[in-house]
């Protein structure tokens, strides 16, 4: 019965991906990535299917590019990137739709490895985590791979298999891989092992990447409710909306913010679920990840919007149209967030004086 459920619930998905215009999962050939600074360099896929390097200078704008590197299409024409880079120790890790994981040396941009040496896996939507010397990353063949940083080769006996898509980025903490399926579970792995040490089952698929903090797992799922789990598997709490929850959620001084499809940003007591404040209504879904500037949440619309309110209140501070569906995962560092549209503009927000200070093109 769970297996037919989660098809349906695929086939849902796949439905209403499409019914939402442009630039959906493999409705366009156009990717849409977030992007990461490390170092003052700044990291990216661009919506064409370049990864991209940029030098962050004091002026503050951006060089030209110091690098970036293109990849032609496999056979389905897919060369897209809907991950957020992932970048450690000089690399920077990065799985594309069409069914590849890349290791790209962060200074140049040059390709390391990549994985299967040959051929390809099924498409990847989410990013990859990088731990203790390995990168964990999913596929849409419902396998959770680890892969050996340096190498590329397989760390695990096996992948480990859900049984349905993986859309969602992995995260790991305290030697352990925290990944959702589209199967409708949360899976807690051995990092080293891969074994399987529990699962939690919700009533809908998994796209969210897993928060941790303070001993509980906050995520949301397709059945419309975002939970509290404790690290032994078990629930802590349940809030329910009326759409589903997608984006990875944010916390502030115990408060989880979480972001819906409903187009209403959330704010839950950490401890017990109930509202910390009145739920704000924005207008536009909320599918990327949000960010947390200080005592400021930034939240990404597709209406075209960027939003920052009051962590702690929820009090709007300072609405900012952009030129096109904000999915990507947003990126804060200090007083600083990117944002990267479907349009491919990057935009960098200068939170303490509530100012564009620059935007660029990244479609060459």
């Amino acid at each position: 019965m769970k297996a037919k459920l989660g098809l349906l619930f695929a086939l849902v998905i796949a439905g209403g991906l499409l019914g939402l215009g442009a630039d959906c999962y493999g409705a366009s050939q156009r990717g849409w990535s977030g992007p990461v600074v490390v170092d003052d360099a700044l990291y990216l896929c661009t919506v064409e299917g370049e990864v991209v390097a940029y030098t962050l200078h004091e002026d503050p704008r951006p060089s030209i590019g110091d690098w970036w590197q293109p990849f032609e299409p496999d056979e389905r024409g897919s060369a897209y990137f809907y991950g957020t880079p992932a970048v450690a120790n000089g690399v920077v890790y990065i799985g594309s739709y069409g069914g590849k994981v890349y290791a790209l040396d962060a200074e140049f941009g040059t390709l390391i490895w990549e994985y299967p040496p040959k051929g390809y896996i099924d498409d990847i939507v989410g990013g990859a985590a990088v731990a203790g010397g390995t990168v964990y990353i999913g596929s849409s063949d419902g396998k959770l791979y680890a892969l050996d940083a340096e190498s590329g080769g397989e760390v695990w006996p096996q992948p480990f298999d859900t049984g349905d898509k993986i859309w969602a980025t992995p995260a790991v903490s305290g030697g352990v891989v925290y990944i959702g399926s589209f199967d409708q579970s949360l899976y807690a792995l051995d990092a080293e092992t891969g074994e399987k040490l529990w699962e939690f089952e919700t009533g809908g698929a998994i796209g969210a990447t897993p928060l941790l903090h303070d001993d509980t797992i906050y995520i949301g799922s397709f059945d419309r409710k975002f939970y509290g789990i404790n690290l032994d598997g078990t629930e802590k709490w349940v809030f329910e909306a009326d759409n589903w929850f997608w984006a990875k959620a944010v916390v502030y001084e115990d408060i989880v913010i979480a972001g819906c499809l409903d187009g209403w940003v959330y704010a839950l007591n950490a401890e017990d679920g109930t509202e910390a404040w009145p739920a704000r209504e924005l207008g536009g879904a909320v599918r990327a990840d949000l960010a947390l500037a200080g005592d400021l949440v930034i939240v990404g619309s597709d209406e075209d919007m960027v939003y920052v309110l009051e962590a702690g209140t929820g009090r709007p501070v300072w609405p900012y149209p952009v030129d096109g569906h904000v999915r990507a995962p947003l990126f804060a560092e200090g007083d600083r967030v990117y944002v990267h549209t479907t349009e491919g503009t990057l935009y960098a927000l200068d939170m303490e004086q509530r100012r564009q200070l620059w935007s660029k093109q990244t479609v060459r």
